[in-house]
């Protein structure tokens, strides 16, 4: 199978006409077989091939998997939504489907923002931003801009979720409002 090596990691054919990009050292474990890109119901696209496992079955895996080996009730998923599949240990994260939320970026199918936590409200003319925390959902205020709010989900993601919690690509950073609540003479 072709690769294209640089430092740490390569590239590995995908077919029909794509490429992943793996850590070195897992090239020769993942050249052992052939990787194709399936399309999910969401439009979403993954590296998988076919395996034979310990019980003689024939079953489909993800590269994901086959390169971490997630315990049971874990699955893998990449850090950072790109184009292109990159497959670089660095790159994927081990976890729950709950923990997974955190991590995901919009639903490119519902919604009036195309940030994640961001929704306008029409009777109040403002973007509102919230995030879910433990099956909860905490407003965190109405913005003039669609940025704004993105920017404010962005700043509660990192407060309740830490480094991998999903960060819209927005431009504008989250500026804490103060209002002033004495009363003036």
């Amino acid at each position: 199978m072709g690769s294209k090596m640089d430092n740490n990691w390569c590239f590995v054919k995908v077919n029909p006409d794509s490429k992943a990009k793996i850590d070195k050292s897992d090239l020769a474990r993942v050249s052992k077989h052939t990787w194709r890109v399936l399309t999910k119901d969401s439009g979403r696209k993954k590296v998988v091939t076919n395996i034979i496992d310990k019980q003689g079955r024939n079953r489909q895996i993800s590269l994901g998997q086959f390169l971490m080996k997630p315990p049971k009730g874990k699955m893998v998923y990449p850090r950072r939504f790109m184009e292109g599949f990159d497959y670089r240990k660095e790159n994927l994260v081990v976890c729950t489907m709950q923990e997974r939320q955190r991590i995901l970026p919009p639903s490119r199918r519902f919604g009036s923002s195309k940030f994640k936590g961001v929704s306008y409200i029409n009777s109040r003319r403002r973007w509102r931003a919230a995030i879910k925390h433990k099956g909860k959902s905490v407003s965190l205020g109405l913005f003039k801009s669609e940025e704004q709010a993105a920017a404010a989900y962005n700043h509660a993601a990192l407060q309740y979720f830490g480094k991998d919690a999903y960060q819209n690509q927005v431009k504008v950073s989250f500026v804490r409002r103060v209002v002033d609540t004495r009363k003036k003479k």
